[in-house]
């Protein structure tokens, strides 16, 4: 009986801060509006696009909007300032430093509909090219050391490919 007692104010005190989070990105200021359509008839606030919205303490919001669309159909609450950040057309590629690894998102349109393409991590900085049709982004593996304290040969970075659609 004691044991819940202890525990009851903690549980009142996390409630509201649930109910606070639902919207809070809507708050935060757009730092970037990125086309995710080139055609040039329509303006950046009605076409496909992503916006990248940072808060009060770095965190860094990746919405993405349909075309016509006021409210974002993709939400992704990611982690502070991007150590690394690339957009081409459809494709926005983001590394953002945390913790003991990386992490790397890839965030595509596909046919007017957004989506996390891609979510992986890595301990060194991605590199990202335009091949062709496509955005090539290249993943450094992680490697450690054997027993005998040496590390192996690095291995073949892991090679991603995301269709460009202008």
């Amino acid at each position: 009986m004691i044991a819940l007692w202890r525990f009851a104010p903690l549980v009142v005190c996390l409630a509201p801060l649930f109910a606070q989070t639902k919207e809070y990105w809507q708050s935060c200021p757009i730092i970037a509006k990125l086309p995710a359509s080139m055609r040039a008839s329509n303006s950046l606030d009605d076409s496909e696009r992503f916006e990248i919205r940072q808060c009060e303490g770095g965190q860094v919001y990746v919405t993405a909007l349909e075309r016509g669309a006021a409210q974002p159909s993709l939400i992704f609450a990611g982690d502070g300032y991007p150590r690394f950040l690339a957009h081409a057309f459809n494709v926005l590629v983001v590394q953002s430093m945390g913790g003991a690894s990386d992490h790397v998102y890839v965030f595509a349109f596909r046919s007017g509909k957004p989506e996390l393409a891609l979510k992986t991590a890595t301990k060194d900085l991605i590199q990202v090219r335009q091949d062709g049709g496509s955005l090539v982004v290249l993943v450094p593996l992680t490697t450690y050391p054997g027993p005998d304290g040496k590390f192996p040969p690095p291995p073949p970075v892991k090679r991603y490919s995301f269709a460009l659609e202008p």
